[in-house]
């Protein structure tokens, strides 16, 4: 059942591009200018140094000086400070790909990655900040869905963090390639994952603007229904609303959840690990739930 209802999603779209050809190149055109103008630079840049830090055995110095707070609010160590500070600043599905990369090398066991996908989905926070500053006209509400987002996910590492602290372990990486090779290699991976991430915001850019063409929707249904499958697409509309409190909860449930295409993504960066879809799933429905408690408690005192 499941595949015969793919099949006829997918042809209604196959139609479409024989029918309404116009409007699916509207839409290609505009996830391709989304990808250019914000998400290859916010993102190719990060994952590229990342890569070649990872190389340079840069988590053990990075581990140094932050394992004792990592250590102290998770019970982690390692190279989970890597994994925990750099999806910070690189947005997802950033997270999802240092986690299998480091598993990859044998620096973080199965466990240890499990417990790391659950909450290191964040976004980039310059994203946040370019995105909401134009909605709400006030730059204290977006630091603050900022802040909300950020502590919603170490609220949920804190939960579920192992009940014992785990030991400091030495993480050994023996560096046996040239510069310009493992410039070469992450080039090349980092290229891999942005096709992906280009391939699947054009392919959800034609779902959402079909779904929205043919089906005469309420602006607050609209929204939703290209938040669900495209955070930028969302977002991008919420300025159709009108409560600042409204669209600040709507904003934190995109950047919580990440839409079907970062879910999309994230399936496809662990395909070929043991690492478990489910605890991404859980930590996304968990940091929605958190992060509007936190808005509205913070929003009243604000």
């Amino acid at each position: 059942m499941k595949n015969k209802l793919i099949q006829i999603f997918l042809f209604v779209i196959f139609l479409s591009l024989l029918f309404t050809p116009n409007l699916i190149l509207d839409e290609v055109s505009s996830a391709i200018n989304v990808f250019i103008n914000v998400l290859f630079p916010s993102i190719f840049p990060f994952y590229l140094i990342s890569n070649i830090l990872i190389n340079y055995n840069f988590c053990e110095t990075l581990n140094k000086y932050f394992k004792g707070i990592t250590n102290f609010l998770f019970h982690t160590s390692n190279a989970s400070s890597f994994v925990i500070i750099m999806s910070m600043f690189s947005g997802f599905p950033s997270g999802s790909k240092y986690i299998v990369d480091l598993y990859r090398k044998n620096i973080l066991n199965i466990d240890q990655a499990n417990f790391l996908i659950t909450f290191t989905h964040f976004s980039n926070p310059l994203f946040v900040i370019a995105v909401t500053t134009p909605i709400f006209h006030n730059i204290k509400i977006s630091y603050l869905i900022l802040f909300c987002h950020i502590l919603s996910n170490i609220i949920i590492g804190i939960i579920t963090r192992p009940k014992e602290k785990e030991k400091k372990t030495n993480i050994e990486l023996k560096i046996t390639d040239s510069f310009s090779t493992i410039l070469s290699n992450s080039i090349i991976s980092s290229l891999k994952l942005l096709a992906i991430i280009l391939g699947n915001t054009c392919f959800f850019f034609i779902v959402t603007r079909l779904i929205t063409n043919y089906i005469n929707l309420p602006p607050v249904f609209k929204v939703l229904i290209n938040g669900f499958f495209d955070i930028t697409k969302g977002t991008n509309l919420l300025s159709s609303l009108n409560s600042d409190i409204f669209k600040a909860i709507i904003t934190l449930t995109f950047l919580g959840f990440g839409g079907l295409n970062i879910h999309m993504q994230v399936l496809n960066i662990i395909s070929d690990t043991k690492i478990k879809y489910s605890n991404f799933l859980l930590g996304r429905i968990s940091q929605i739930g958190i992060s509007m408690v936190l808005f509205y408690i913070m929003y009243k005192f604000y």
